[in-house]
């Protein structure tokens, strides 16, 4: 007896399709060999494209464990929170295009800024602040993966620019040249993250009423 289609069965096939052959690969009629059902009966789960990217959206964001030690004080919590986000977006790289062009829309993608909403409202800062930092925390998110991916994907890039950097002319750039001479200029994809998610809480901590 044939699987049933399901409209979760329709997004983890794209979403598989994407992972293995790219976003441009993504379309009804390829979504319908990879499952071997006629295309036309994805309609009835998924009315058009911009519903299956969503929905491919909607797989990724809906990965990251959003369950966090609740023993930790706030700021442990919503680094942890950010971490996991990061590791379920940086599983789907081919998905990075479509998480920068498109907001998270579907109830089943919202889970994580719902958690993110009720770890800082839960911790007194301001409902316009969190959300701020939500959003904030969502383009500095995508543009720290796509940097993680492409160093990942192609390491000639990161040192095409230190080989770069050390033919600056020292009277001209002195300070990267300084930097780049101890190791100060060019930091672990770690420590960037830590730095932003340092500076946010921060930001965030002065936001709460006395």
């Amino acid at each position: 007896m044939a699987e049933k289609l399901t409209r979760e069965r329709l997004i983890a096939a794209a979403l598989t399709i994407v992972d293995r052959d790219g976003l441009d690969a993504l379309s009804m009629r390829k979504l319908g060999a990879e499952l071997g059902v006629d295309p036309m009966a994805a309609y009835r789960h998924l009315p058009n494209k911009e519903a299956l990217l969503d929905g491919v959206i909607e797989a990724v964001a809906g990965s990251a464990d959003i369950e966090v030690d609740t023993t930790l004080p706030w700021q442990g919590q919503l680094q942890q929170l950010i971490r996991a986000n990061l590791k379920a977006t940086l599983a789907h790289p081919n998905v990075l295009p479509l998480l920068a062009q498109r907001p998270l829309t579907t109830p089943g993608s919202l889970g994580l800024v719902e958690r993110s909403f009720q770890i800082m409202v839960g911790a007194g800062i301001p409902l316009k602040q969190a959300a701020l930092a939500i959003n904030t925390m969502g383009l500095l998110m995508v543009s720290l993966a796509v940097a993680i991916s492409s160093a990942q994907t192609d390491p000639r890039g990161s040192q095409e620019m230190q080989a770069l950097f050390a033919s600056l002319p020292r009277e001209e750039f002195p300070n990267i040249v300084r930097a780049i001479e101890t190791g100060q200029f060019i930091e672990s994809h770690d420590e960037i993250l830590d730095f932003w998610t340092g500076a946010l809480i921060e930001r965030l901590e002065r936001t709460i009423p006395l």
